[in-house]
């Protein structure tokens, strides 16, 4: 049986590059009608929130010895809760009509 060497964190990566998305998401300027705006709020929502997810199985794969990294997963869980935070706070400005 032989024994492989961590490599890079796969994981990590589509959270970093998840997290940055959700974030350039909120730059994008919402013009039209509000179903337009609740798309675009649900899918920042959904990508920033998946960040978080591919960040934590990166973090235990790290922990598990089968990646070499954590920084990329631990940035883009970082990355990924800001947007989460903001995008919410987004909805409820879009819901309360702030």
């Amino acid at each position: 049986m032989s024994e492989t060497t961590p490599t890079g964190n796969r994981a990590g990566a589509w959270a970093l590059g998840l997290g940055i998305a959700g974030l350039l998401l909120l730059l994008a300027p919402v013009i039209g009608s509000m179903v337009a705006a609740v798309v675009v709020i649900l899918l920042g929502t959904a990508v920033s929130a998946s960040a978080v997810v591919l960040g934590i199985n990166g973090v235990l794969a790290y922990s598990r010895g089968r990646t070499a990294t954590r920084y990329t997963a631990v940035l883009g869980i970082v990355l990924g809760a800001v947007g989460s935070f903001f995008w919410l706070l987004s909805l409820l400005g879009l819901v309360l009509g702030l």
